[in-house]
């Protein structure tokens, strides 16, 4: 069976280098980091990574909603599940994201006579307009929280959708977010309430704002880990770090046949075959969540076979013998193909398919 091989040691490998980075321009202090695990872990597999973070003293995490929350509810001290609505009798270390004024109301009425308090996370709009309360809307959404029973504001966040690629509306999101944080912090002062946590930045992010001698504090009080935790990072910008992909992709053969030149393989006899030899087939395609590759692409696996056109969902072909391929182990070659990106290919990848830590 096709099966996903997670590499424990790039993963920790990772962490460390992104830590070190940061703390060049933070020492003597060193940052928190929380791990981004929406979306099965970016296609890696939640309980899995949820593992490895738990054995790397990740302690915050992010995920895409309730049903991976709780699926992991007992490996962290904090967890905020980022869309979708938390029940009143959720763990209280589940914490909620608030996107929208309107979001926030329902929270509180649906929490208004619950046993517990819920921890909840503001989400900002600073300049990316994607989700969040405006920074206007923020004065509405503390004065609703004046007097909002087993509420508590734990967090406020936002999301610099400029740490890849653009230099002026990157800095201009961050001086909003400290406005954010300034505004935040004299509302809870006055109300002799605890300060929430602050934090906006993805892994390019925070590395940008510590290679341009920023100011650190504008880290925040934790930086999330997304993408550069698993191995990559899509800036357009040269980073001063070096990752290593968590995860490969294994084949299994199903069957081999001896074929002579100018015979055909697949659907349409799309390949030819060029020189007489051994060719397998091997059990994983875009049913398995690859995209299909045709004619237009050119990819080849971990070792250099070529993966012949077209794909099946359940297999494809190549010139090998060998009882166990590698299909790939770094995706950027195949995003590059597609005109995707890595989080594209990775979140695709089936989940029923196995994953094993090594």
């Amino acid at each position: 069976m096709a099966y996903i091989r997670l590499d424990s040691q790039a993963f920790f490998h990772n962490l460390t280098a992104i830590t070190n980075e940061l703390s060049k321009a933070t020492y003597p202090t060193t940052p928190n980091l929380a791990l981004v695990l929406k979306d099965n872990a970016y296609g890696h597999g939640l309980k899995q990574m949820a593992h490895l973070a738990k054995e790397a003293n990740i302690e915050s995490v992010f995920v895409k909603n309730y049903e991976e929350a709780i699926s992991i509810a007992q490996h962290f001290r904090i967890i905020t599940a980022l869309y979708g609505e938390i029940p009143p009798n959720a763990p209280s270390n589940i914490w909620a994201s608030i996107p929208s004024l309107q979001a926030l109301q329902s929270c509180i009425t649906e929490h208004k006579n619950a046993h517990q308090t819920r921890n909840i996370e503001l989400k900002i709009d600073i300049g990316m307009h994607r989700n969040g309360i405006t920074i206007n809307e923020l004065d509405s959404a503390l004065a609703q929280l004046e007097n909002a029973e087993h509420i508590r504001l734990a967090g406020v966040f936002g999301h610099n959708g400029y740490g890849d690629n653009d230099n002026e509306n990157f800095f201009t999101s961050v001086q909003a977010f400290r406005e954010v944080k300034d505004k935040v912090c004299k509302w809870c002062e006055v109300r002799n309430d605890p300060i929430p946590r602050f934090h906006s930045l993805s892994t390019s992010g925070a590395l940008r704002l510590c290679l341009h001698n920023a100011n650190v504090n504008d880290l925040g009080d934790l930086v999330r880990i997304g993408i550069g935790a698993y191995g990559y990072h899509t800036s357009e910008l040269t980073l001063p770090i070096s990752l290593v992909p968590v995860a490969s992709l294994y084949a299994q053969k199903i069957s081999s046949l001896y074929l002579k030149k100018g015979d055909k393989i697949g659907y349409g006899g799309v390949s030819v075959v060029q020189e007489n030899g051994v060719f397998s087939t091997y059990d994983v395609g875009y049913g398995d969540g690859l995209l299909r590759v045709d004619s237009r692409q050119n990819l080849t696996c971990a070792s250099g076979e070529k993966i012949l056109p077209v794909m099946s969902m359940d297999c494809f072909s190549c010139q090998s013998e060998k009882e166990e391929i590698c299909v790939f182990s770094d995706v950027s070659e195949w995003a590059k193909e597609f005109g995707a990106i890595p989080y594209m290919i990775l979140t695709h990848l089936s989940p029923t398919l196995k994953r094993v830590v090594v």
